[in-house]
């Protein structure tokens, strides 16, 4: 068994309690009672040095060597050719090795990354680039150096990089990319002392010589909470993290990481960072205790230690249905097992870095705000939330608290600003001045997480990257560039019907479109016991469901058939048992409203890939996932690759350890947090041009009914212009159109670019977004108009425009940003 994770909430205990998952990935794991019994033993001492990896000095790799293949291994045989992109100064070049297939799950996820962020990107090969030359690569708007793909990397190539940099370019560095190069006589082997990018990075890391197994620590992730929201952490994706007093002060003075030197930053440290078991539950669940530190093993076959831990098992949720959580014979606990593979406890690091982040302006173009109106009623906050003094924090996960991620163990002093840090290990990312150009370094596996369910972090450092080093344009990722919120109901059982009807009587459903999902067999929690909606015998529901049909809303299934049945048994293994409870329940919703529906969410979460492959089949296009938890729509990336390339998952974003009025509640979280946590949200999506997910059950949510009307009532103040209520199918159904555009940048003479975009239908909907910080009014426009959106220009394209062509003169020089 693994072991039990329990977090404190507010006034009383929290706990989480995981569904299984897939059984294959548990065969790892369920043989672990506790960190001690999950493969990484007991307390280790330092790696012993014979069985190190073998490493050769800086500057003594063999340039001559064969260059690598697909992660830089010269045995991989070559697919598809990667071929070369023209020159267009608002394109990404991913750098990867020679010989690669470029569809590489890998380079996938980063091109889709890109998509939804709303630039482009290209792979290009290590000869291509190094082919190129640096004036060449100049041409383009900047380089990224991918985790994972790229480990294995030569002299020539670093030096390659170096000179980009150096000459103006702009470019970001993660985790492992070059950490190896290969000795003269074949073996792939560290660099002595440090990675030979160190001086980009502008910190000492990859420090195998020194720290051999003990290279790479597993533990929480702290940036100021203004950075958080910059890098696309929604409210409740992150939590505040405990800081000393001193912190405290250089905080309320500004903050160290604002204006004071490198040496003051280091001063400043998270709270206890020698005893972060006491505050990080996952750790705490890991026993580390007071001066202790995980670590992942490394090798050259993984050189960041990474699959030594599975943050997978992050999306496996423990969502109880109202009637787990009200039920008098269950105890208000929810147990969370957590399985830390390969991590080993030894002591923490006493020389690694010590910063404190840096802040950034908290919201851009349409600001946070501490109220709205409606109807003459004005929308008022009891307390500030967002909108309070900046604090650090760290990411959190929904039922886990605090998150641990992987990152190298850094030292040395830091001229850049610092975005991210690790309490125990140093820095995990920042942006520094190398030569005529800047460097995002992100000491985190992000091709690695995207792969496994927490895609958050690569977009959110690819945001950053465009947005604050390149001042790139982007496609917008809303439907006529209108930000949005996104409300899906769950209807697990009967004991939903009374509070259902009663919110559509109050008005709740008129306000805007959201996801409605029913569980609708005749039992709810075990086979036979009649708690469940039995929608084909159920006039009163099937009336409900068509009107709210009706009303424009998007109807699906939630599961099951039997909600709690499913959700907490249906596996990879038993397609055959619980395929035809979902057959069942689609059959129920579809005839309920006439039609068939493609809307979907899973019970407890549980969404195994036989299921989803069936629901794509189906036609069904969207559904709620417990993956990727505080992103909005993106695709279904696990196991490493691409799933279901036509159904689009909808990310829920929580509340800290809570999703759930229910939750709230039995809890004890304080209503006014609540309504302040959806506002934020709400002021969230606005500012960054993006819809995030909230999900509710009617009996709990009308136990709280004020608070739904308040966040209504908020939104409707911020006007549709502005912020628009979407269904998942309605977004789904957007980004697989927005997929289709194809667009261009070229420089023209003068500073100025010309824009070039066509889609094989309809540009309708579309729409680019300038900063002015780069550019001045977009002219010349064909199939198209401009509008002033606060900090950006909006390039709208006409609803009956195949293509669309403008130009735009710099404003400044890309150096500004």
């Amino acid at each position: 068994m693994k072991p039990t994770l329990t977090l404190a909430g507010p006034s009383t205990r929290f706990s989480g309690r995981f569904r299984p998952a897939p059984v294959a990935w548990l065969a790892a794991l369920l043989l672990c009672v506790s960190l001690v019994g999950c493969g990484g033993g007991a307390d280790t001492e330092a790696a012993n040095p014979q069985s190190a990896v073998a490493s050769v000095p800086q500057g003594n790799a063999g340039d001559s060597a064969a260059p690598a293949a697909a992660n830089g291994s010269a045995d991989q045989p070559v697919k598809a050719a990667v071929s070369l992109a023209a020159p267009d100064p608002g394109l990404l070049l991913l750098l990867v090795p020679d010989g690669i297939d470029d569809q590489d799950p890998g380079i996938m996820a980063w091109e889709d990354a890109a998509r939804e962020v709303g630039v482009r990107m290209a792979p290009i090969t290590d000869s291509q680039f190094l082919g190129l030359g640096t004036s060449g690569a100049l041409a383009y708007a900047g380089l990224v150096l991918p985790d994972q793909i790229h480990t294995v990397a030569t002299d020539q190539l670093v030096q390659a990089v170096r000179d980009f940099t150096s000459a103006g370019g702009r470019t970001l560095l993660t985790f492992d990319f070059a950490a190896l190069t290969r000795r003269a006589d074949g073996p792939l082997v560290y660099p002595i002392p440090k990675s030979r990018l160190s001086d980009l990075a502008g910190v000492d890391y990859v420090l195998y010589d020194k720290y051999l197994d003990h290279t790479v620590g597993l533990g929480p992730v702290t940036a100021m909470r203004s950075t958080l929201r910059e890098l696309l952490v929604p409210p409740g994706k992150s939590e505040p993290f405990p800081t000393t007093a001193s912190v405290a002060s250089l905080t309320a003075n500004g903050g160290a990481g604002t204006s004071g030197t490198t040496k003051d930053r280091m001063l400043a440290a998270p709270a206890s960072a020698s005893d972060l078991g006491s505050q990080v539950p996952l750790l705490k669940a890991a026993g580390v205790g007071p001066g202790q530190a995980l670590y992942l093993p490394v090798s050259p076959s993984d050189p960041g230690g990474v699959h030594g831990f599975d943050p997978q098992q992050y999306q496996i949720q423990p969502m109880a249905s109202p009637s787990e959580l009200r039920s008098p014979d269950r105890l208000k606990e929810l147990k969370a097992g957590v399985g830390f593979g390969q991590a080993v406890r030894a002591a923490a690091p006493d020389q690694a870095s010590r910063f404190f982040p840096a802040g950034t302006k908290a919201f851009g173009a349409f600001g946070g705000g501490s109220g709205s109106t409606a109807g003459g009623r004005a929308v008022v906050r009891n307390g500030l939330g967002d909108n309070g003094p900046d604090v650090l924090q760290a990411y959190n996960g929904y039922a886990l608290g605090f998150l641990v991620y992987p990152s190298y163990v850094t030292e040395g002093s830091y001229a850049g600003t610092v975005l991210a840090t690790s309490p125990q290990f140093g820095l995990v990312a920042g942006v520094q001045s190398f030569g005529a150009g800047r460097v995002l370094f992100v000491n985190l596996p992000l091709t690695y997480l995207k792969g496994r369910t927490d895609a958050l972090p690569m977009h959110g450092f690819l945001q950053y990257f465009v947005q604050h080093l390149l001042g790139g344009a982007q496609l917008s990722s809303m439907p006529n560039g209108v930000a949005g919120m996104i409300f899906n109901w769950h209807l697990d059982s009967k004991e939903a019907q009374q509070p259902a009807l009663q919110l559509e009587r109050a008005g709740i459903f008129n306000v805007g479109t959201m996801s409605i999902h029913m569980t609708a067999g005749p039992d709810a929690v075990t086979p036979g016991d009649k708690l469940g909606f039995d929608l084909n015998n159920n006039p009163t529901m099937q009336a409900f469901l068509r009107r709210m049909d009706a009303k424009g809303h998007s109807i699906g299934s939630h599961g099951g058939w039997i909600h709690d049945y499913y959700g907490l048994n249906a596996n990879e293994t038993n397609s055959a048992t619980f395929l035809p409870y979902l057959v069942l329940n689609r059959q129920a919703v579809d005839n309920a409203v006439g039609h068939a529906t493609r809307d979907y969410s899973a019970p407890e979460g549980n969404n195994p890939l036989w299921a989803m492959d069936w629901l794509a089949q189906q036609g069904v296009v969207s559904a709620y996932f417990a993956g990727h938890t505080g992103l909005g729509v993106t695709r279904d990336y696990r196991d490493g690759t691409l799933h279901t390339p036509s159904l689009w998952v909808v990310p829920v974003t929580p509340m800290g350890n809570y999703a759930t009025f229910e939750e709230f509640q039995d809890f004890n979280v304080p209503k006014a947090d609540v309504v302040n946590w959806y506002l934020d949200l709400v002021d969230f999506d606005l500012a960054h041009n993006t819809a995030r997910m909230v999900y509710a059950h009617p009996p709990g949510a009308y136990d709280w009914i004020d608070v739904v009307q308040t966040l209504e009532a908020y939104v409707r103040g911020k006007g549709s212009s502005q912020v628009a209520w979407y269904t998942m199918p309605r977004l789904a159904d957007f980004m697989a159109k927005r997929n289709q555009v194809q667009w261009n940048q070229q420089s023209l003479a003068n500073g100025v670019t010309q824009f070039s975009a066509s889609h094989p239908v309809s540009l309708k909907e579309m729409v680019w977004r300038l900063p002015k910080a780069r550019y001045l009014r977009p002219t010349t426009v064909s199939g198209g108009s401009v509008a002033d959106g606060g900090t950006v220009w909006l390039v709208k394209a006409s609803s009956n425009a195949r293509t669309l062509t403008f130009r735009a003169a710099s404003n400044t020089l890309p150096a500004s940003f």
